[in-house]
């Protein structure tokens, strides 16, 4: 069998990278802490922290881990609430850092890089 060769890093094209949609109220979030079950804590590009909840949709395929980087979509009724639609890589998250799309969440970022 013949070994696959790695050829380097892998460029990724920032407009290919899905962002929030912040007219359906989604925002950049780190993950602070798990709290058991599909809930996590969350810190939000806002400064608010924030109950995220992992749809059962995304709790069986993706691991959500303290330090990553995900997309949040705050609930209608209650502001103080959300849930993670998406889960960046770590080579995404640093194409997002160096674009200046993470500005806000530099702080947060630092704790877990």
């Amino acid at each position: 069998m013949k070994k696959r060769r790695d050829e380097g890093p892998v460029e990724i094209d920032v407009s290919k990278i899905r962002k929030p949609d912040y007219s359906s109220e989604e925002l950049f979030a780190v993950v602070d802490q798990k709290l058991g079950g599909p809930h996590v804590r969350v810190i939000c590009e806002d400064g608010k922290e924030r109950l995220g909840r992992i749809p059962g949709k995304f709790r069986k395929r993706v691991w959500i881990m303290v330090g990553d980087v995900v997309i949040c979509k705050l609930w209608e009724y209650r502001k103080d609430r959300c849930d993670i639609v998406h889960k960046y890589t770590r080579t995404e998250v640093e194409k997002l850092r160096q674009e200046g799309y993470l500005k806000k969440l530099e702080d947060y970022l630092g704790m877990y890089l």
